[in-house]
């Protein structure tokens, strides 16, 4: 399961809030139809920026559409300060963007026959939904559990849609939790604190024998690998994304 990555530009089409600093955005696939990607993979984008920061006019975004989504890529972040981002939230409609990819290696495999278990932190559960679109899509029957943490109820991204799935799909399961319900506005009757052991085994049997996938800011990741460590999970169990400055 290998894709050749290439350079190739799409038309921008439209933007979606998620939350008050996350955002959609949707370009026209139907520009490149050959294009490919596995469920997971990211992309290089770059944009024209008169005046850059040291990061420079380039940066890399997992798709967050499913590879069977025709009619749009789909990339969402959060919108912060920086040159680069400011520039994408005023993208005008019709504009052409550069891209690179697909890249990577963090990507689902339906054929692998473990139960899996995604673990993401704040906007690392993009390439989830990426995922879980293209497991519904395909009508898969893979044991597939998400177990998303954001900081604040307001933070909380994709859950319908993902709920939706879940409901269709018996194979199919997707847990939110909260962190900080203390400083949330938003009502919120779901789990709360950070992910544990205790809480994956609230929802999952057997533990260490489950494929892993984990994605987020880095001091997520890094507490979710050593968690899955003492799981007693082997690293080759285990994959990871760790979404820097974004």
């Amino acid at each position: 399961m290998t894709q050749v990555p290439i350079d190739f530009s799409l038309p921008f089409v439209k933007k979606e809030q998620l939350s008050d600093d996350a955002w959609s955005f949707f370009f026209d696939r139907t520009a490149y139809p050959d294009l490919s990607f596995l469920p997971g993979q990211y992309v290089r984008m770059t944009l024209e920026i008169p005046q850059t920061d040291e990061r420079g006019n380039s940066r890399f975004f997992s798709i967050s559409s499913s590879p069977l989504q025709k009619e749009y890529l789909t990339i969402s972040t959060r919108i912060l300060k920086s040159a680069f981002k400011q520039s994408l939230i005023a993208l005008d409609h019709g504009r052409n963007v550069n891209f690179f990819g697909p890249v990577g290696r963090f990507f689902f495999d339906p054929e692998n026959i473990r139960p899996t278990i995604f673990l993401s932190g704040g906007i690392g559960i993009t390439p989830f939904r990426s995922m879980l679109h293209y497991i519904a899509e395909k009508n898969l029957t893979n044991s597939v559990a998400l177990f998303a943490s954001f900081s604040r109820s307001e933070d909380v991204l994709f859950f319908d849609e993902l709920s939706e799935i879940t409901n269709k799909h018996q194979s199919v399961k997707s847990i939110y939790t909260v962190t900080q319900l203390e400083n949330s506005h938003v009502k919120w009757n779901g789990e709360t604190g950070r992910i544990t052991a205790r809480l994956l085994s609230k929802y999952c049997a057997n533990l260490a024998d489950a494929q892993y996938y984990i994605s987020g800011p880095p001091l997520m990741v890094d507490a979710m690998l050593a968690l899955v460590k003492e799981i007693g999970v082997p690293d080759e169990q285990v994959k990871k994304e760790k979404f820097i400055g974004y």
